[in-house]
């Protein structure tokens, strides 16, 4: 079979150009994979987790209760007309001394019987099933060193301390597996699970203080839902049990959705703009491609050939580039995929069934890598074509180009003290201004998006570190049971390097709208008004004053659901079965918590908690910040708690809050990075692509400067100078770029995860990091164009074309 000679051309072309090639079919490739991979994952995520996530029967709400019941109450719940199924379970917390005597905390849930669990099943994994008295079963996702189960195994003993401070044995008799549970590595606990008879030898009462429930109609409903959850809630309320809590998820999806679903819309973002940078590449490389042949053009057009013709050489040219790239952007995106759909896996701790790639996705794939090249080459290929037989003659002349002409052009003229080369390298980089531009643009794009995720890291950690300021303390502790304020006070200041304590009251309350309908639940803190411990910013209004009697302040994250809210409205709450009315006199910028309210101490103990004098919460301020010796009063003041025989649930530093919440955001963040990255490889495809341009151009121009001495030094010289000032230049556009694109990526990352704009912070430490990275990324991207441009000789040049 005989290639007709215009597709010969073609093909050797594409191989006498390997480097070109292969740089342009990279870059489509990489934008290409990066859907892929979004869109295989997302495939394989939202088929896999909601099935797996069916199978343990997940309940409508989840209540957790800072009292306790019994199985009456359960069967009164289950017989309400709204209510299908209902569970109760116990949950404590535990800690256990690891290695090198450290203390860690170990939330157990007590299960009235595992082979009849109906509701939030948890599934066994190995050893004994159910396991025996005595004994516990650890979630396997547990098995971490800074959850102090690194090197755990089942049989291993563990001596733990159960809130009334009695240190017992308690062996791993095997390992389960619970959906249900949020990720331990972010609680920053294991979970294990018991029978009642061990909890009962832990020095525990058997009831229970968490209710799972299922509607018996509407399931998909989430409000519903959450009509239900507040009926439930009363009849508990009646039954003078207070819930704490009540967890109300979108029917049907795994809690851990709400992380999965906008780290995939940003991941798919940032695959766009990969593919959006390659489109810029491709516009460069064809300008390449047809300043190299602009003689050819006019010769074929001298013996008669087509503009359609001509663009036909060219159009088949993008597409040879765009089904190679769909060649390795398919395998690499499956590969992709499931790497990610692997880690989000592990991350939520469900097992994959099978992976593969979809037809649509692969077709998706397809489609992108073909079109996209397409649409980017239209405008090169038409008007390269169009040029005429003259023109294309003349395209070679020594010194094209209108320099002198601009403002720039004179201003770089006037800079006759620096040296030849670098003058040279100057007036060079604004020769071509539309190349410069397609370059600029391709690269400070890259620059901005990489500072941009660096800024959003730094926005993260600021809106952590905003949060932690908020409440102002360095040790929490929480009881199982109220105690006097005066009790709690004269003990925790007998432990050395505790500079001052506060007891709050604490409570959940739910709002009556005016239309009758109620909102979910809200946390109720109920501190001192002098307390020095909060440190809330105000949006609007005040803080609540010695004197406040039906007083509130809210927080921001009440104004999602209710926007109308201001200061000077009264609202009805709902407290522990009681409604009053309160007048919101601040409102202050929410802290990562949800929606919470404040009221004073005073007026909550005598009207609302009938616990007056007493608190289950306390905070403790120690006399140096430093995170270890936080954690050696925290271990202190729970042995002081639990020798004077109170019970303690759990103790939490501010350190130990602040390093699950970390990792949680730095996940976030590198996946956003690894994005960025590919966006910086682009960038540096398009700055080598455009010097290769400027070298094929300049030949003659490099051919005279040999002709009359020039050593290749100085040739190199100017090529790489010339890289190096665009690089500058991109970063520059991109800083300046990146300020409003972070701040706009930043609040989509803040809503999409914690549903609030988080604390904004520029990140001068990325900013300075990508000029590093960019002059690096420019010398390289220039470097190879420069040695083959010193490398000339004036024979060669003099023979070109």
């Amino acid at each position: 079979m005989t290639i007709p000679p215009r597709w010969r051309k073609v093909l050797r072309d594409l191989w006498q150009n390997r480097t070109r090639t292969f740089l342009v079919v990279i870059s489509i490739a990489v934008g290409v994979a990066a859907i892929g991979m979004v869109a295989g994952s997302q495939v394989a995520l939202t088929t896999d987790l909601p099935a797996t996530y069916a199978k343990v029967n997940p309940a409508s709400a989840n209540i957790f209760l800072l009292t306790t019941f019994d199985d009456e109450l359960v069967e009164t719940i289950r017989n309400m007309d709204e209510v299908d199924e209902a569970e109760g379970r116990r949950f404590v917390f535990l800690r256990f001394r690891g290695e090198g005597d450290e203390w860690f905390n170990l939330q157990v849930t007590a299960v009235p019987d595992f082979d009849d669990m109906r509701l939030n099943k948890i599934w066994p994994q190995e050893g004994a099933w159910p396991p025996p008295e005595g004994t516990v079963l650890i979630e396997r996702a547990s098995f971490q060193p800074q959850l102090g189960l690194g090197d755990a195994k089942i049989g291993d003993t563990l001596l733990v301390e159960p809130p009334d401070g009695r240190a017992r044995p308690l062996i791993i008799s095997g390992t389960a597996h619970d959906l249900n549970q949020f990720p331990a590595a972010l609680a920053g606990n294991g979970y294990g699970y018991i029978t009642f008879d061990t909890l009962e030898r832990l020095g525990e009462p058997r009831n229970f203080n968490q209710l799972f429930f299922t509607v018996a109609k509407h399931k998909d409903d989430r409000a519903y839902i959450q009509t239900v959850a507040n009926a439930v809630t009363d009849q508990l309320e009646r039954a003078n049990q207070l819930a704490l809590f009540t967890f109300v998820f979108e029917p049907g999806e795994h809690p851990m959705q709400l992380i999965i679903d906008p780290m995939s819309l940003l991941l798919g973002v940032m695959g766009f703009l990969a593919l959006l940078l390659s489109g810029f590449l491709i516009v460069n490389t064809l300008s390449a491609i047809l300043a190299q042949e602009v003689k050819q053009i006019g010769i074929m057009k001298a013996i008669g050939a087509q503009v359609p013709q001509i663009m036909q050489l060219y159009f088949v040219t993008v597409i040879i580039f765009g089904l190679l790239s769909i060649l390795i952007a398919v395998p690499l995106g499956a590969i992709g995929a499931r790497l990610f759909s692997s880690f989000m896996a592990s991350f939520i701790n469900f097992d994959l069934t099978e992976f593969s790639i979809p037809l649509n996705v692969i077709g998706l794939q397809a489609a992108v890598g073909l079109i996209v090249p397409i649409l980017a080459a239209l405008y090169p290929i038409i008007s390269g074509s169009r040029i005429s037989v003259r023109e294309a003659v003349s395209e070679q002349r020594l010194g094209r180009g209108q320099f002198g002409s601009s403002r720039i052009d004179r201003a770089i003229m006037r800079l006759r003290h620096l040296s030849r080369p670098i003058l040279l390298s100057l007036r060079n980089t604004f020769r071509r201004r539309g190349r410069l531009a397609l370059t600029l643009i391709t690269l400070s794009l890259s620059s901005a998006i990489f500072i941009a995720v660096f800024s959003v890291r730094a926005s993260l950690l600021l809106t952590l570190e905003d949060a932690l300021n908020y409440f102002d303390y360095d040790v929490g502790i929480n009881f199982t049971i109220p105690y006097r304020i005066e009790r709690i006070r004269r003990e925790a200041m007998q432990v050395p390097g505790v500079a001052d304590v506060e007891s709050w009251g604490f409570s959940n309350a739910r709002m009556l709208r005016p239309d009758g309908t109620e909102s979910g639940g809200i946390l109720v803190y109920a501190p001192q008004a002098e307390t020095q411990f909060l440190q809330p910013v105000f949006i609007d209004g005040r803080w609540l004053r010695p004197d406040d009697e039906n007083a509130v302040v809210i927080n921001s994250d009440l104004l999602r659901d209710d926007p109308d809210l201001a200061v000077g409205d009264v609202i009805t709450l709902k407290l522990e079965g009681e409604e009053q009315a309160f007048e919101i006199v601040g409102i202050v910028r929410s802290s990562l918590i949800g929606s919470a309210l404040y009221i004073n101490y005073p007026y909550f103990a005598r009207h609302l908690a009938q616990e007056v004098g007493k608190a289950r919460v306390a905070q403790a301020l120690t006399t140096n910040h430093d995170p270890a010796f936080q954690a050696e009063v925290a271990l202190k003041l729970e042995e002081q708690f639990r020798r004077a025989g109170m019970r303690v649930e759990a103790v939490q530093t501010i350190q130990s809050i602040r390093q699950p919440i970390t990792l949680a955001f730095n996940i976030i963040v590198v996946f956003l990075l690894f994005m960025a990255i590919l966006l910086a490889v682009v960038g540096g495809l398009g700055l080598m692509g455009t010097m290769s341009i400027n070298v094929i151009e300049r030949q003659r121009e490099i051919g005279v400067m040999r002709a009359i001495g020039a050593s290749d030094k100085a040739v190199l010289q100017v090529v790489l100078i010339e890289g190096l000032v665009i690089g500058w230049m991109s970063w520059l556009i991109g800083a300046v770029a990146a300020v409003p694109i972070s701040k706009l990526l930043a609040n989509a990352v803040g809503h999409a995860f914690f549903r609030a704009a988080p604390s904004y912070r520029f990140s001068l430490a990325g900013t300075l990091l990508w000029l590093l990275i960019v002059l690096v990324l420019a010398l390289v991207a220039s470097y190879f164009p420069a040695r083959r441009a010193s490398r000339l000789t004036v024979r060669e040049v003099i023979a070109y074309e």
